[in-house]
C-alpha cells in the first residue's frame, strides 16, 4: 500500500522541500480570509407567548412587539456585530406547554435568553427552566408576586429572572391612585378567572382600603366558556362607582357590551386588556367613560410616540399599550444589557441588569433586589398611564401631565 509518508518523500526528492512549502502555503493563506469573512452567528432570544387558545390575540401582539424590538436592535448594528433573532414558543396558555417550550428553546434552539411568558401560571413554570439552565429570563407581563418572592427568597437559584412589567402590588398601587383621583369610593372587580386576576383583586382591596375605597362586588367568569350575563347584571345591581374589568382577552369587549345593556351610565376601567385596541374599543358604546390602563401611550413621551408610530406602520394598528409595549421594552432592555456586558453569557449579563439603568418606551428601567422593575407613583418610578376612549380616539387622563 502506498503511504502518505512515501508520497511526501517522493515529492521532496522531485521538487525539493522549499518548493513543496511554496506549493502548500497558498492553500493556507487563501483559507484564512474565507473564515474571517464569514458572518458571526446570530444571538437568539426565545419568546414564550400564547399563539393559540383564549389569549392568542395578546400573544400575537406580544410576538409582534418583540419582532419590532429585534428589528430596531439590528438596525442599530445588533450586538457587537452580531444580529439578533427570535425563536417563538407557543405556550397555548398552559403551564405544561410553557415549560416544555421553554426547555425546547433553551436545549434545542440554544437561545441566549428567554422573554415571557404571558400568564402568571405559565411564567412560574418557565422560570423553573430558566433557573435550572442558568438562562436569563425577562418577564414582561406576568404579575404574580410569586415571581419576585422566589427571586428574593432563593436568590442563588432564581438570580437569572428579571421582571420588566409591574408586580401585583405595584399594579394595585397605580390603580388605587387612579381611583382616588376619580373620586371613586365603591368599585366592582370582575374578569376572567385566571391567577393574576384573582390575586390582583385581593391585592387591590388591601391597598385601596386606606384610601377609603372598597369593593362592593367581585366575580370571575371562565375564560374558555364565559357566562357574562349573570356577572354583568349583578355588578350593575351592586351600584359601584366604577367596574374594574380584569381580562386581557377579547372577552373583555363582549363583557363590557353586556354591561352597557344593564348599566349604560356605569364607568368601566380595563386593566391590561384587549380594550386598548382602538378597533375593538370603537365597537363599545361610550354612554359612560371607558378607561384603559397601559404601560405607555402615544403622547406620553417622544419615545412612546415613536414606538406607537413604528408599530402602527408595521402592523396596521396601534399597540394596546400592555401586552405589546412591555415585551418590546423587555427585548430592548435585554439587548442593551448584552451590549453593556459585551457578552450574552448569563453570568456577565446578570450583574449588568442588577446595577444598570435602561431606557425603554415606558421610561427608565431599574431593578430592585428582587429583580423587579421600579413601577409606582413616586418620583423616578415608571408610572404607567390611564386613558379614556372618546369618539375621536383616546385621551390621557392620569397621571397628571
Amino acid at each position: 500500500m502506498v503511504t502518505f509518508r512515501f508520497l511526501l518523500r517522493a515529492l521532496l526528492i522531485l521538487i525539493g522541500p522549499g518548493a513543496l512549502f511554496l506549493h502548500l502555503f497558498p492553500l493556507v493563506s487563501f483559507a484564512a480570509p474565507a473564515v474571517a469573512a464569514s458572518h458571526p452567528a446570530a444571538l437568539k432570544i426565545g419568546v414564550l407567548a400564547p399563539l393559540s387558545g383564549p389569549y392568542a390575540a395578546g400573544g400575537t401582539s406580544f410576538v409582534q412587539a418583540a419582532t419590532l424590538a429585534v428589528d430596531q436592535a439590528n438596525a442599530e448594528g445588533g450586538v457587537s456585530g452580531q444580529r439578533v433573532t427570535i425563536v417563538v414558543g407557543d405556550t397555548q396558555g398552559r403551564v405544561d406547554v410553557a415549560k416544555a417550550e421553554a426547555l425546547r428553546l433553551v436545549s434545542r434552539e440554544k437561545v441566549s435568553a428567554l422573554v415571557g411568558a404571558y400568564l402568571s401560571e405559565e411564567t412560574v413554570g418557565a422560570m423553573e427552566v430558566a433557573a435550572a439552565h442558568r438562562t436569563v429570563l425577562l418577564v414582561p407581563v406576568a404579575a404574580t408576586a410569586e415571581i419576585t418572592d422566589k427571586v428574593r427568597e432563593e436568590h442563588a437559584r432564581y438570580r437569572y429572572v428579571f421582571r420588566v412589567g409591574y408586580s401585583l402590588p405595584q399594579w394595585a398601587e397605580m390603580i388605587g391612585a387612579f381611583l382616588s383621583d376619580r373620586k371613586v369610593r365603591r368599585y366592582a372587580f370582575v374578569g376572567a378567572g385566571i391567577r393574576w386576576n384573582l390575586e390582583l383583586g385581593e391585592t387591590l382591596e388591601r391597598i385601596a382600603a386606606p384610601r377609603g375605597i372598597t369593593p362592593v362586588y367581585t366575580a370571575f367568569y371562565s375564560p374558555g366558556n364565559p357566562a357574562f350575563d349573570t356577572v354583568a347584571v349583578a355588578a350593575a345591581a351592586a351600584s359601584p362607582d366604577i367596574v374594574i374589568l380584569a381580562d386581557p382577552g377579547r372577552n373583555s369587549v363582549s363583557f363590557l357590551k353586556r354591561l352597557r345593556e344593564s348599566a349604560p351610565t356605569l364607568p368601566a376601567l380595563s386593566i391590561g386588556g384587549a380594550l386598548g385596541d382602538a378597533r375593538l374599543a370603537a365597537s363599545v358604546p361610550l354612554s359612560a367613560p371607558v378607561y384603559v390602563q397601559a404601560a405607555a401611550w402615544r403622547g406620553v413621551s417622544p419615545a412612546a410616540t415613536a414606538y406607537v408610530e413604528r408599530y402602527e406602520h408595521r402592523y396596521g394598528s396601534p399597540p394596546v399599550g400592555y401586552s405589546d409595549t412591555l415585551p418590546y421594552d423587555a427585548v430592548t432592555v435585554l439587548v442593551a444589557a448584552w451590549r453593556k456586558a459585551g457578552s450574552a453569557a448569563a453570568e456577565a449579563v446578570v450583574p449588568v441588569l442588577e446595577r444598570g439603568t435602561f431606557a425603554g418606551v415606558a421610561g427608565m428601567y431599574r431593578f430592585d433586589a428582587a429583580h423587579q422593575a421600579q413601577w409606582g407613583t413616586g418620583a423616578g418610578a415608571l408610572r404607567g398611564t390611564f386613558v379614556q376612549w372618546e369618539r375621536d380616539g383616546a385621551r390621557i387622563v392620569f397621571p397628571p401631565r
